[in-house]
């Protein structure tokens, strides 16, 4: 199996949130030898064709890579995705959140290979116990007229948006077998996480 860049997918880091519950910017603390928006941008370069950062563009200007402020501001995620998807060079577009730093580049692969063999809509991860989908997905670039419709009747919630669109789910069985842990999808949102996470994985 080659681990070569997928052509047809280009990679999208979301970094535009608050960070309210931090108090200060969750992209850019240190974890490891990096900051979690370089974390999320180097595993992007080794899956994806090309790789932007979908946020403020003053925060981010020595990434590296492009970055792009929300085309339409205050509507949270489903804005940046919108963004990305009006940006976007090929069929599909692989989104990440910055406050995921235990993603593991081997499920994105897993990921792109199975929307690209399913030609669906979405692909998404299983959701958690609570019902939330994980904010990791590809989208084709046809979702466009749908997110902007949403956007523009203000219905904003992402999970809300994966579960009315035609889609392609991982289940948890699949994800199981292929030995995968849910743990990869664990948010960075708060000073307690922050550390418990750099406690568990960073010696």
């Amino acid at each position: 199996m080659s681990l070569g860049r997928f052509s047809q997918v280009s990679g999208f880091v979301l970094a535009g949130g608050a960070s309210r519950r931090m108090g200060h910017n969750k992209a850019l603390l240190s974890f490891g030898s990096e900051t979690v928006i370089d974390r999320q941008v180097h595993l992007l370069r080794a899956v994806c064709r090309s790789v932007s950062i979908l946020g403020p563009p003053d925060k981010f200007s020595s990434s590296g890579v492009p970055v792009y402020g929300d085309e339409i501001p205050g509507k949270g995620p489903l804005s940046g995705i919108y963004t990305g998807l009006r940006r976007t060079r090929t069929e599909f577009s692989l989104f990440l959140s910055c406050d995921m730093p235990l993603m593991e580049q081997r499920f994105l692969r897993y990921l792109c290979r199975e929307a690209l063999a399913s030609r669906a809509l979405v692909t998404i991860p299983p959701p958690s116990a609570a019902g939330r989908y994980p904010l990791c997905a590809v989208l084709r670039r046809g979702t466009l007229p749908r997110v902007s419709l949403r956007l523009a009747l203000g219905r904003h919630k992402v999970g809300r948006f994966f579960s009315q669109c035609p889609r392609r789910i991982i289940s948890k069985a699949e994800f199981a077998r292929a030995g995968f842990s849910s743990r990869m999808f664990c948010n960075l949102n708060t000073p307690e996480e922050y550390k418990r996470l750099r406690q568990q994985t960073i010696p």
